[in-house]
């Protein structure tokens, strides 16, 4: 029996880095207010009223917003002044940012930014880079992001602004979290601590603790996460944060649960469900009933469990709480199953299946289809099972594809901290350099100094100037060899990383990726195979049968395609060009894949010249032939027609030319040019669901090359593809 991923529910509590910093939302009745104020302010008082009532609106329309920003940019260029300026595309790069229009945001930040310093305040220079840190961010700017808040921290130190310098790291801590890393998380969090422990800003230290248990926590560092929960704890207690206490409840009882102690979980999640009903927090509520359903379906107390779970999924239903409800559904699904009561999980992942499309969350989603293929398994429906399964595993490659890039984002910033890192170094290098010509300086006034004074020492001065010039000179020269080779292998290790990062990202995906889907099938419907073998039709066993059949070829296919190229990036493939006839070694590889044709009703034809012989190595021209033609059949549809002609190539003398013609779906513009790179290959579907890698014509490009020959392609998206290589004539 399979164990489910039952979602707990929770509760961060930490500072917030989507806010604008500086601005609130206006209550409605200060509109009238503000409006009648336009009628008797002028000058810089007249645009900040201006300014006013477009944060009004930000929420609440935020076309009016951008009206009412414009009106004060066109003042405060009549007015002239930088601060006034400033302010105003400040304003408009938050009205266009409440609209989510992020690149335009983006500009007018970065003209408040110019105008905010050639006025020198540090604390609107400070606000300006932090709303460039939340721009970047939603850019997924990352490194840009980071600077900027780094940037607005150093800002706020020197306005004395320690609480938003605090927030301005812990918004970094943020986004180091969303990458994953969550060590240089931890270590901005800490930063934050810092200075709000320096400055006594004690309204932010809960959070920070808070954030820095959650951090904890995800790094597995279970102690340190219930230290600092704990912290947490004492300061909301301190503050009474009735609120933030039941926060601190929550998650306490979720590290005691990872400890083991369930007892001691239990009466925590009750005190924060006891606390969170006492604040009419419908979501905190929700949040702790859904905690103790998963703490008494751990025990096997499932009526206990299920009671929790349904008023957890009762608020929030009512409350809206769309994510929240669907988990607990999913929840209430898994108890069902345990309990062996079928129909009763039927109902609740009913429910979930309705309204899924309105859930964010993918991983939710996943869970569902995962107990929808169980349910439909228990109960022998084994074709919705299958289906339900595909779907679950559809879910599965999505959420693969986040963490990979969230992974190549955490691999991408410390590979240009790398190189920031060198580039000091060379500054370094840079200054030294400086030094020497200032000690060189230096050392030639000495000298006439000398002289000035020492007339009779005139030859014996003479020549120390000379051996001290020659001595620095030859210095200044080890030092200008140094920086160039400096210079060089710099060049030199980033084009190779840039490689390597390629290829170890084109074998990971592989290994971790494609290689499982195949043993995914194979080994599923073996199991089902094995399981219920006398209860299946003949039909269904050789449907089951075709499917392992299937799944083994391309499993090989991938195999012999991933060694190849393996092979041939190391240098192991023997090259032994020799001379043969392209018509036959054509016609044997249209013999070895007529099966795959046959299956799809494809017409194969050959219009090859008998007389053209090449001379190359026929081991590696038989792989670019079957490759081709297996990427031809894979994307034609039933029925095509594909067409296969070699002779002397009319374009290039002394070549032979191959044509690999097929009517299929053809590939768009934007692909044609990086489908034969390392770092730009991507694997496509074929017209019956057919899998690939995108080695085969790497293999095919890296193969051609080697011959002497050339490959390139032709096409259109819906037209079909031609595939034509050339390689010598004997």
């Amino acid at each position: 029996m399979k164990r489910y991923a039952i979602k707990l529910i929770f509760v961060i509590g930490t500072l917030s880095p989507f806010t604008l910093l500086g601005f609130a939302q206006q209550p409605e009745k200060e509109l009238d207010s503000l409006k009648n104020q336009l009628k008797s302010v002028k000058g810089k008082e007249r645009i900040d009223v201006l300014i006013d009532i477009s944060k009004y609106y930000w929420d609440v329309n935020p076309d009016s917003s951008i009206i009412f920003a414009e009106k004060s940019l066109k003042e405060a260029k009549a007015d002239g002044s930088d601060e006034a300026i400033g302010d105003a595309y400040n304003a408009l790069g938050n009205a266009y940012s409440s609209k989510y229009q992020n690149e335009t945001a983006l500009n007018y930040y970065l003209k408040s930014l110019e105008f905010r310093k050639s006025n020198g305040n540090p604390l609107k220079i400070g606000d300006s880079y932090h709303n460039l840190g939340l721009i970047y961010g939603e850019l997924k700017q990352f490194n840009l992001a980071v600077s900027s808040h780094n940037k607005a921290a150093e800002y706020y130190e020197k306005a004395k602004q320690y609480d938003l310098q605090s927030y301005s790291f812990s918004s970094i801590a943020s986004l180091y979290n969303q990458i994953n890393d969550k060590n240089k998380a931890l270590e901005y969090a800490f930063k934050a601590l810092h200075v709000a422990n320096e400055n006594s800003i004690d309204e932010l230290k809960a959070n920070l603790y808070n954030l820095i248990g959650s951090l904890n926590k995800d790094l597995k560092n279970l102690d340190l996460a219930e230290k600092y929960y704990t912290l947490a704890f004492k300061e909301w207690e301190r503050s009474k944060n009735i609120s933030g206490l039941s926060t601190a409840y929550n998650n306490l009882g979720i590290i005691l649960i990872e400890k083991g102690d369930l007892q001691k979980a239990l009466e925590y999640y009750t005190k924060s469900l006891e606390l969170a009903t006492q604040q009419r927090d419908s979501s905190g509520i929700a949040s702790a009933h859904n905690n103790i359903g998963f703490l008494y379906a751990r025990i096997n107390e499932f009526d206990k469990a299920l009671n929790s779970y349904l008023r957890s999924y009762d608020i929030s239903v009512k409350t809206h709480q769309i994510n929240a409800a669907h988990n607990t559904l999913n929840n209430i699904a898994s108890t069902y199953l345990k309990q062996g009561k079928l129909e009763k999980a039927d109902e609740a992942l009913s429910k979930a299946l309705k309204n899924i499309l309105n859930v964010e969350d993918p991983a939710y989603k996943q869970e569902t289809y995962q107990l929808l293929s169980e349910l439909n398994a228990r109960k022998g429906d084994f074709q919705k099972a299958y289906r339900y399964k595909a779907i679950e595993l559809a879910y599965a490659d999505t959420l693969y594809t986040q963490q990979r890039l969230s992974s190549i984002a955490e691999m991408q910033t410390r590979y240009e901290t790398e190189t920031k890192e060198k580039e000091i170094e060379l500054l370094k290098k840079d200054v030294e350099l400086k030094e020497l010509q200032y000690q060189k300086q230096k050392s030639f006034q000495q000298v006439l100094v000398s002289l000035t004074l020492l007339l009779l020492a005139i030859f014996i001065g003479t020549s120390l100037m000379l051996g001290i010039i020659r001595k620095k000179n030859k210095q200044l020269a080890e030092k200008n060899k140094e920086l160039f080779e400096i210079n060089q292998k710099l060049k030199q290790s980033e084009k190779n990383l840039s490689e390597l990062n390629a290829t170890k990202d084109k074998l990971f995906s592989i290994i971790a990726h494609d290689l499982k889907n195949p043993f995914n099938a194979l080994i599923g419907f073996s199991d089902i195979l094995e399981r219920n073998f006398n209860h299946l039709t003949d039909n269904e066993k050789k449907e089951y049968i075709s499917v392992i059949s299937d799944s083994a070829q391309n499993l090989y296919k991938l195999l012999d395609n991933l060694l190849q190229w393996t092979r041939a990036q190391t240098g192991s493939i023997n090259y032994i060009p020799e001379k043969f006839k392209l018509e036959p070694l054509i016609k044997q590889e249209v013999v070895n894949l007529n099966a795959n044709a046959e299956k799809k009703r494809i017409n194969v034809s050959v219009n090859a010249s008998t007389q053209v012989s090449v001379y190359a190595d026929k081991n590696n021209i038989a792989t670019v032939i079957r490759n081709l033609l297996s990427n031809a059949i894979k994307f034609t549809d039933i029925g095509g027609n594909i067409e296969i002609t070699a002779s002397e190539s009319q374009e290039y003398p002394k070549m032979a030319e191959v044509i690999v013609k097929d009517s299929g779906v053809g590939i768009d513009q934007d692909d044609l040019e990086r489908i034969f790179l390392i770092d730009g290959s991507f694997s496509t579907k074929g017209t019956a669901n057919e899998t690939g890698t995108g080695l085969g014509l790497l293999l095919c490009h890296e193969f051609v090359t080697k011959n002497n020959g050339k490959i390139w392609v032709n096409s259109s998206k819906g037209s079909g593809s031609e595939f034509h290589f050339t390689i010598p004539l004997a």
